[in-house]
């Protein structure tokens, strides 16, 4: 129920905008909630060149895909990873595709690892409070559910996601967690480690990248965009020089 009201909320808000906002060539841009802060700082550049406005609406990487193609309004798709560009190119409303960067998971911990934790294995220990991804909502959740099977298999991902105190819906919302001391252990995208605001808060330990691979970054073209030529533009810069420092800014890298 709560999936199908934040679901419904974001479709209102998309449409309400492009009710609205008619003075000026107007993109929705879908972009997953890790990935905000870079695209904003992108966006702000390209309304200023292509005197445009930019509306980014963010999410899970899955919400926001079943959003766009419901509503078959917007002009781009940055998700979590590119596995969901794989997933759902047979749909026929991704187009062309351009790499940003890459991100990679990692065990979040509270600031200097008070609870010295090692590896994945504290994400089935009853004395740590665990907070995780739902595999069914945000692109870390899907990593996360990889990174369980990969490590020890079916049964371990089950214990793993049965002793959480908490299922998140997206980067941020484990963040949140974390910050908030509701639990201690996390796994998210480690570019969000080092924003100022969770930076005070988290440290990480690595996963091995046999279990945890760098996910590459693809802003794909919608096919009902209806501002090509901008959208186009904003993608060239993105995976230009610039745009690429700006990723890296924020943690993402190349």
């Amino acid at each position: 129920m709560l999936k199908k009201f934040y679901l419904l909320t974001l479709l209102i808000s998309i449409f309400n905008f492009t009710a609205f906002a008619k003075s000026k060539p107007t993109l929705i841009f879908y972009c997953g909630i890790t990935m905000v802060k870079p695209i904003k700082e992108m966006a702000k550049i390209i309304e200023d060149k292509y005197n445009c406005k930019i509306k980014i609406s963010q999410g899970g990487s899955k919400d926001l895909y079943e959003a766009l193609k419901y509503s078959k309004k917007g002009d781009l798709y940055l998700p979590g990873s590119d596995s969901y560009r794989k997933k759902n190119l047979k749909d026929g409303y991704l187009l062309d595709a351009v790499y940003i960067g890459y991100n990679q998971a990692a065990i979040f911990v509270e600031k200097t690892n008070p609870l010295k934790i090692e590896n994945l294995e504290a994400f089935t220990n009853p004395n740590y409070a665990s907070v995780l991804c739902d595999p069914k909502s945000g692109s870390i959740g899907r990593m996360t559910r990889k990174i369980f099977l990969r490590y020890k298999g079916e049964q371990f991902y089950n214990n793993a996601y049965d002793n959480t105190v908490e299922i998140g819906t997206d980067s941020r919302n484990l963040n949140r967690s974390i910050i908030d001391k509701r639990a201690n252990i996390s796994i998210n995208w480690k570019a969000t480690a080092f924003w100022p605001e969770n930076s005070k808060h988290i440290d990480i330990v690595n996963i091995d990248e046999k279990y945890a691979p760098k996910k590459r970054l693809l802003i794909n073209l919608l096919s009902f965009s209806e501002n090509k030529k901008i959208a186009k533009a904003f993608m060239q810069f993105a995976k230009s020089k610039e745009g690429k420092k700006i990723m890296k800014k924020y943690g993402f890298l190349d």
